[in-house]
């Protein structure tokens, strides 16, 4: 009851709606696993010099304008990718973790390795993300991190909440893949 009050709360203070980027539309809420309401924080679109890679959403129980307060936001979570071109599965797994290493320090990433390595496997049973793919990645309490492909879930979630938190760093860290990705994605406008 409290998450459905602090997200109808969130959608009157920062105005959560539908967005469309590049064409894709995300949706103003989602549904997490247990039924927990979330809203949509923010979208925007991955580049690559001058290729889209992909659109991004970043679903949150509650709204923030805040990197850290988003990152530290108890309870379920989701980003949901949508791939805007074919990308092998090993070179997208990399550029993953890249960016986690950019933005955690090296005892986290140590300590994050066989959780990269479960994450690696499923990326790479998907060979390749293809254009219009869709890539989701929910953070569940009690249960880990789901990767859904195309909406079926991909291998056994990732029980280290710790390591969603590092790969969210990817896209809400101090250093993060894009800057104006980073302000998309907490709602923050140009």
């Amino acid at each position: 009851m409290r998450s459905m009050i602090l997200a109808g709360l969130a959608c009157a203070v920062f105005g959560a709606a539908a967005a469309e980027v590049e064409g894709v539309k995300l949706a103003d809420r989602a549904q997490a696993a247990g039924g927990s309401a979330l809203v949509l924080n923010g979208a925007g679109l991955r580049k690559r010099a001058f290729f889209r890679v992909y659109v991004v959403g970043l679903y949150l129980p509650a709204a923030t304008r805040e990197a850290d307060a988003a990152l530290a936001l108890a309870g379920p979570k989701r980003v949901h990718i949508h791939m805007l071109r074919d990308v092998g599965a090993s070179q997208f797994s990399e550029a993953l973790v890249d960016g986690m290493r950019d933005n955690n320090d090296e005892a986290a990433m140590k300590r994050f390795e066989p959780a990269i390595a479960q994450m690696n496997a499923v990326m790479a049973e998907m060979k390749e993300a293809k254009e219009g793919m869709t890539i989701v990645l929910d953070w569940i309490p009690g249960t880990g991190m789901q990767v859904q492909v195309n909406g079926r879930a991909s291998g056994r979630p990732i029980a280290d909440e710790a390591f969603f938190r590092g790969l969210l760093r990817v896209w809400l860290g101090p250093n993060p893949v894009q800057d104006d990705l980073k302000r998309a994605l907490l709602g923050q406008r140009d």
